[in-house]
Formats: C-alpha cells, structure tokens, sequence
C-alpha cells in the first residue's frame, strides 16, 4: 500500500511538469469570467435574466454551456494528456518492467485524471461565486447581496455532473491506454460527444455516456424526479463496466505501451 502511495505521488508530480494544472485553471475561469463580462456588458438585458434571488439564475446561466461543452472536451482532452506523458517519453516499457503490479499502475494514473476532474469542480464552483460576487460589486441593479449564496444547490448541480462525466473519463482512459497516437482517442471521444449532442432528442439518450453529464444538469428532475436515480444507475454501471473491461483489455495486450 506504501508502495502505491509513492507511485501515485510520482505520478502525480510527472503531471505538474505537463500544462494540466493550467488546463484545468483556464477551463475553470473560462465561462465565469465571459458570464461576469456579459452581466456588465448587457445589464440592461441581464438584470430581469437574473431574477428572481439572482443566484439561481446565475448558477443555471454559468453552468449551462459548462455541463454542455466545457465539462466533457475538458474530461476527453485531460485524460489524454496524462496517458500521452508516458508514451511522449518513450517510458511505457519502462513502467511495465518496474516491480509494479498492473492494478498500481493502472489505478495510480487513474487517480491523478480523476483528481484533476475534480479539482476542476471545485475551482469551478469557487470561480461561479467570485464571478456573482463581482457582477453584484459592479453594478448594484443585480441587487447581488440581497440574496444569500445557495451552497447546497451549488454543491449538489456539481455533484450531478461530476457523476454524469465519470464514465467518459474512465472511456477515455481505455482508449488513451490502448492508442499510441495521442489524436486517436482525442478524436474518438470528440466524435461521441458530437454524436451525443446530435442525438440529445433521441428516447434512448439516458443509455449514452457521454451524454450524462449535460443531462444531469439540463433534465428537469422536479418534473421527471424518476430520471436522477436512472441517470445516478446507469453512469455508475457504466463507470464500473468501462474500467473492469479496460483494465482487463490493457491487461491482456501482448505489447503494452
């Protein structure tokens, strides 16, 4: 267990030598930043956008084209870029050869993606507040300190969309591990996930990964309050089912890396 501790820590400061940790802060600041400039560019327009409280708007608003777009290219692109630092420098061989069982180094890499996910989350989410807080300190007509920040709901949408983009990252990983090409599985995920928004009015939709995440934030689960504990279901099934399978695929490859 020591071991694998150790082996995560260098995995992890093999990833602060990549653009990752920047990656994850642009794609965290982005839509708060470019939201708070439309708040204050379009006032006039935005002030009755935002009502009634302000921050439930404003959380709707900010995470809209969030949960759509940025949430699953940032998962797709991430993983990559953390797979593609063993094969850049030529060190995959090396890994396999190191007195390491398969699970530490399949999960050790795992852990670094994930936590990077949620990292991201996190910054997010501390980013959607400070983006609010500043639209109400420059233009008073949100009437921003009227209304108390709903933590509980902030914390909840995030939680949902967290889940809902688990299965892309632990695909994305399989493929990341199974293509050499960094372009290969980057493209693959981009299709699906293109092929998912084209397809968002299709009945069948709820059985699509990588469509979990936008539709844990764009589902209106007070009318269909059935639809949480499905989606909850089949993204946790499908988290599961794609990392046994990659695991055991990339296990039984006859040339690793």
């Amino acid at each position: 267990m020591n071991n694998f501790f150790l082996n995560t820590r260098a995995e992890f400061l093999k990833a602060k030598r990549t653009a990752v940790i920047w990656i994850t802060l642009i794609a965290a600041v982005f839509v708060p930043l470019i939201d708070f400039i439309i708040c204050l560019e379009r006032a006039d327009v935005m002030t009755h956008r935002m009502q009634p409280g302000f921050w439930l708007p404003y959380l709707q608003f900010v995470w809209k084209n969030t949960a759509a777009i940025i949430v699953p290219v940032y998962a797709i692109l991430i993983t990559s870029l953390i797979v593609q630092i063993e094969y850049r420098n030529n060190t995959w061989k090396q890994v396999y050869a190191s007195p390491r069982r398969f699970g530490d180094i399949f999960f050790s890499k795992l852990i670094v993606i994930n936590t990077l996910v949620l990292s991201f989350f996190i910054l997010f989410s501390l980013f959607f507040i400070l983006s609010g807080t500043a639209v109400g300190m420059a233009n008073n007509a949100y009437h921003v300190s009227d209304y108390p920040i709903p933590f509980a709901e902030i914390i909840a949408t995030a939680a949902r969309i967290y889940l809902g983009i688990l299965p892309v990252m632990a695909i994305q990983y399989w493929l990341s591990l199974r293509f050499k090409n960094f372009a290969t599985p980057l493209g693959i995920g981009m299709g699906l996930w293109i092929t998912g928004v084209v397809l968002l009015d299709w009945d069948k939709i709820i059985y699509y990964p990588y469509m979990y995440a936008p539709l844990m934030f764009f589902s209106d689960f007070s009318k269909h309050p059935e639809k949480l504990p499905q989606l909850i279901i089949n993204s946790s099934v499908c988290l599961v089912i794609a990392l046994f399978f990659g695991a055991w695929n990339i296990r039984n490859l006859k040339e690793k890396g």
